[in-house]
C-alpha cells in the first residue's frame, strides 16, 4: 500500500510551480524611483532567488508526472519563498531597538494575562508598551515616526493605536475582571505592527514577488496539510489470478 497526494493536489502544485517560474519575469521590486524584475535581481544581487525558478520547475515537473517526491518539493517551494519572507521579517525584528521589543513584549504580556489574578501583569505589559512607544532614550522612537510622518501617511497613522492600546491595558489592570480588555489591547498592538509591515511590503514588492509569495504559500499548505490517499488493495479475484 502506498500513500500519495490526492489527485487534485497534483494539478494545483503543477500550476503553482509554473507560476513560480513565470514570476521571475515580472517586477519583484517596484518603487517609484526604481524597479527590477526577479530574474534581474537573481543574476545581479540576490543570487538565492535563482532557487525560485529551479524549485518551481522541479515542482511543476514532479506534479505533472505524479512523482512520489511531489510533496517534498511542495514544502521546499514554500520554504524557499514564503519561509524566506518570514525569516527576513523575523530578522528585521531581531535587529530592532529596545523600544520595539518593549512594545511587542508588553503586548504579549497583555495577551497572556487575562486571568483575574494577573491584573498586575497587565499593568506591567501596558507600561512596557507605552515605554517602548515613547522611548525617550531613543534618537528616533515610534512616537517620533508617528508624530513626524504618521499624519501625512495613512499607513503610519495607525501607529497612534499603540499608545491607545497601552492606555487600555492600564485601564484593564484597574480591575480583576477586565482581562478581555487587556487581551484586546495586546491584539491591537500586534495588528498595528503587522499592518505597518504589510503596507511597507506592499509599497516595495512588485507583482512578481506577490505572485511568487502566493504560489509558494499554496504549495507549502498543500505539501504540509493535504491528506494522503492510500492506494486500494487489489481485489481478491485479482489476487487469485
Amino acid at each position: 500500500m502506498t500513500k500519495d497526494l490526492p489527485k487534485w493536489a497534483f494539478g494545483a502544485l503543477a500550476a503553482a510551480g509554473s507560476v513560480l517560474v513565470a514570476s521571475m519575469l515580472l517586477l519583484w521590486v517596484d518603487f517609484d524611483w526604481a524597479s527590477a524584475r526577479g530574474i534581474t535581481l537573481a543574476l545581479t544581487e540576490d543570487h538565492w532567488l535563482l532557487l525560485v525558478p529551479i524549485v518551481g520547475a522541479a515542482l511543476a515537473a514532479a506534479a505533472s508526472t505524479r512523482s512520489p517526491h511531489t510533496r517534498l518539493l511542495a514544502v521546499a517551494a514554500g520554504i524557499v519563498v514564503a519561509g524566506d519572507a518570514l525569516f527576513n521579517v523575523a530578522s528585521s525584528l531581531v535587529q530592532s531597538d529596545l523600544g520595539t521589543w518593549l512594545v511587542l513584549g508588553g503586548a504579549g504580556i497583555l495577551l497572556g494575562s487575562t486571568a483575574p489574578s494577573r491584573a498586575p501583569w497587565r499593568a506591567i505589559g501596558a507600561l512596557a508598551v507605552l515605554a517602548g512607544f515613547f522611548a525617550p532614550w531613543a534618537s528616533f522612537s515610534l512616537f517620533d515616526v508617528a508624530w513626524h510622518v504618521g499624519f501625512s501617511s495613512l499607513s503610519l497613522l495607525v501607529l497612534w493605536l499603540i499608545p491607545l492600546a497601552g492606555a487600555a491595558g492600564l485601564l484593564s489592570a484597574g480591575t480583576k475582571t477586565a482581562g478581555a480588555l487587556g487581551a484586546l489591547a495586546g491584539g491591537v498592538v500586534y495588528a498595528t505592527v503587522a499592518w505597518v509591515i504589510l503596507t511597507a511590503a506592499w509599497q516595495a514588492f512588485g507583482l512578481g514577488a506577490w505572485i511568487a509569495l502566493g504560489a509558494s504559500t499554496v504549495a507549502l499548505a498543500i505539501g504540509a496539510l493535504a491528506r494522503a490517499t492510500t492506494a486500494a488493495p487489489p481485489a481478491e479475484a485479482d489476487r487469485a489470478a
